[in-house]
């Protein structure tokens, strides 16, 4: 939840407020003279938002410890843990003061993207609607993570062409291993013969196709290492970014 102005403005009044009445009353009663300690406040304070304006403008200046947006555009089938670590790590980030928003693909696909089949075309018109909502967060310095199957390499390289803030991520997991989670039975259905009325057709990795990446900038297989070091590791390559982003960019870095 972030402060709107208006809430942030009448904050930060009522706090110098208060600081001017607590410096007003410990010089009256140091000094015993009301004339002197309005004079001491007001000198105080006088001096004190001139040197904040000049820390500020200092502090413009310095890169270090700044952030940039980035948009993550996550790969891979269905169960292999996208969004369960894309919602860990958001946590994370927050926790760190850095704005960070998942896209769920699912939950995207029932109001942005409800009007969208499963054909390969629909899934590249539904990506590329996700890859423009980040792309905005993106450059609005949020961290946005796509947690979608998002199973092209086509559509993977044309989102990352646009801009030099999108990293692919690859949340790999073996056919086999998916099979005997399948936490929400899809695998199952998917898995039915032509024509049982719970049969899902069109199923990534089963019915459609899903296209490894050709160059992920990190893959990350969800069936060699638990959801803790997975998380880890997403985490660590988004700090790493976004600091690195910022860094590439500063006054004097020469680009």
């Amino acid at each position: 939840m972030m402060d709107t102005k208006k809430r942030s403005i009448i904050k930060s009044l009522t706090w110098r407020i208060i600081a001017v009445v607590l410096l007003a009353v410990t010089s009256f009663l140091t000094t015993g003279d009301l004339r002197t300690a309005s004079l001491i406040t007001l000198i105080y304070h006088s001096i004190q938002f001139g040197m904040f304006f000049i820390h500020e403008r200092v502090w413009n200046m310095v890169s270090w410890g700044r952030s940039h947006g980035l948009f993550i555009q996550m790969t891979g089938m269905s169960g292999a843990g996208k969004t369960t670590l894309a919602k860990i790590v958001q946590k994370r980030l927050q926790q760190m003061g850095v704005q960070a928003e998942v896209i769920d693909g699912d939950e995207y696909r029932l109001n942005l993207c409800n009007d969208l089949g499963f054909s390969k075309e629909d899934r590249n018109t539904n990506i590329r609607r996700l890859g423009f909502v980040a792309k905005v967060l993106a450059r609005n310095n949020v961290v946005s993570i796509v947690s979608a199957i998002n199973p092209y390499d086509e559509i993977r390289k044309e989102l990352s062409s646009t801009c030099d803030n999108v990293k692919t991520v690859y949340v790999k997991c073996d056919l086999e291993t998916l099979k005997e989670r399948d936490t929400k039975g899809l695998y199952h259905k998917a898995l039915l013969p032509d024509g049982h009325p719970d049969k899902i057709y069109n199923f990534t990795g089963i019915s459609d196709p899903f296209e490894e990446p050709s160059a992920a900038d990190l893959e990350i297989s969800t069936a060699l290492e638990d959801i803790e070091a997975s998380a880890k590791r997403l985490e660590n390559f988004i700090v790493k970014n976004i600091q690195r982003k910022y860094t590439s960019t500063s006054p004097g870095s020469g680009i």
